[in-house]
């Protein structure tokens, strides 16, 4: 994943309402409640890192302010560089179905290694320097590639811009889900995945409008975009210093570990969603272009439909806490994706893809919301469980990219619809079995 979609009050409101002041920190001047110390060896090391007093008694969520618009433009920056690169890998260049779903693939492959590879050295960072250098160095490749242009070029940058990918994502998740438990955390998760999933929602139809005038253009775009996003995140160090819980390396693992196991299950359902994202992002649009003779902006509004869904679920998620810890819920959002893709088989209206499209949108959005708390709720090492889910959600999207674009090729559409339903049948009945040995 307007920036809020036209809602009348946003989920960044909650950080205004909520000011509690942390256990660790005390306000100068005012003596300590008792049975404190005035400063503790936490409050020293973030008041040294360049904290001051007053940014330790902030709300908890205060970093959302940063986290959610940062997202959200790096989200609309991704999402407008990703399909304006398949437009153009595909309609400058005639790239083939498969080698379409490749190309969807390498950037998936190559951030998923990035998040095993640059682990280390992003932990060993800051989460705003981290972030900071993935849109630096975004800048950089893509800059390159406009002034190089060619196809082994495009899956190159392609590449090295989703290695350098994973500066960005694993350590802002991190940083999101440090000293924030239950409500606080299921609020800040809603934060985050509303604003990344608007910016989804914006950028495939911003892409194919810009597809329609200049093939290049969204690359364009997207560094503009990236460009301002990295003097934003560098600015808000000025009403947002360093906090204790943003040092490097802080996330150590050392804690007790009360996460629950429903993460297995949870992670499950989100490689399998992302397979069908793979299709959905990087081999629908080929089809729609081919077989449907859509237009590129046409492809992004089908896009659109789906991103808006997804934006408004985690909307509702954030408000409505009452699914956590169903166990039921995981296999029965599976079978749910399954029925809408067996619907999709059959499809061959823009409007019957546009509205089948966005229940999968629903759907993706409380399967990732699942996997994400799950993972996160009780876990000492939130730095590497927010990884794993990443991973896994990359692994998914680079599945369905692949197997798609061949079995595309090779078949039709329908019949990778329709193996994709068979695929999230089973992979409910896989969740049913793993929640029963849990109990």
């Amino acid at each position: 994943m307007s920036l809020l979609l036209g809602m009348c009050r946003s989920p960044f409101s909650v950080f205004v309402c909520e000011r509690r002041q942390p256990a660790d920190s005390v306000i100068v001047g005012f003596p300590p409640p008792r049975g404190q110390r005035r400063l503790t060896v936490d409050a020293r090391a973030g008041y040294r890192q360049g904290t001051s007093m007053n940014d330790t008694a902030r709300s908890p969520l205060a970093k959302m302010a940063i986290i959610g618009p940062a997202a959200f433009l790096t989200s609309l920056g991704i999402g407008t560089v990703g399909l304006g690169l398949l437009f153009v890998v595909k309609g400058v260049y005639g790239a083939s179905p498969s080698q379409v779903g490749w190309f969807g693939a390498i950037w998936a492959m190559s951030y998923f290694t990035g998040c095993i590879a640059l682990r280390t050295l992003a932990r060993r960072l800051r989460p705003r320097t981290a972030m900071s250098v993935m849109l630096v160095a975004s800048i950089v490749t893509l800059g390159a590639f406009l002034a190089w242009p060619g196809l082994p070029q495009a899956f190159g940058a392609f590449a090295l811009y989703g290695f350098t990918t994973a500066f960005f994502w694993p350590p802002l998740m991190g940083w999101l889900s440090r000293n924030l438990e239950g409500d606080s955390l299921s609020k800040a998760t809603s934060i985050f995945s509303v604003s990344w999933s608007a910016g989804g929602v914006i950028s495939p139809y911003l892409a194919g409008l810009l597809s329609e005038r200049n093939k290049f253009l969204p690359i364009w775009v997207a560094i503009a975009i990236f460009g301002f996003n990295a003097l934003f995140i560098t600015a808000s160090r000025l009403w947002l210093g360093y906090e204790p819980g943003e040092a490097r390396a802080a996330d150590t693992g050392n804690g007790k570990d009360r996460s629950t196991p429903l993460r297995f299950p949870a992670w499950l359902g989100a490689f399998l969603i992302y397979v069908v994202m793979g299709v959905i992002f990087n081999v629908f649009p080929v089809f729609a272009r081919d077989e449907l003779s859509m237009a590129e902006s046409g492809v992004g509004l089908l896009l659109t439909m789906r991103s808006a869904a997804t934006a408004i679920g985690f909307f509702v998620l954030g408000r409505w806490n009452s699914w956590q810890f169903k166990r039921l819920a995981l296999p029965l959002l599976s079978a749910s994706a399954a029925l809408v893709l067996l619907i999709l088989s059959f499809q061959t209206a823009s409007l019957g893809f546009g509205l089948a499209f966005a229940a999968v949108g629903l759907v993706q959005a409380m399967v990732y919301n699942n996997s994400l708390f799950y993972a996160t709720s009780g876990a000492p090492d939130r730095d590497k469980r927010s990884s794993v889910h990443e991973a896994l959600l990359t692994a998914g999207q680079v599945f369905g990219s692949i197997g798609g674009g061949i079995l595309y090729q090779a078949f039709s559409m329908p019949t990778v619809f329709g193996l994709l339903c068979a695929l999230l049948a089973l992979g409910s009945l896989g969740q049913v079995l793993m929640i029963r040995k849990l109990r």
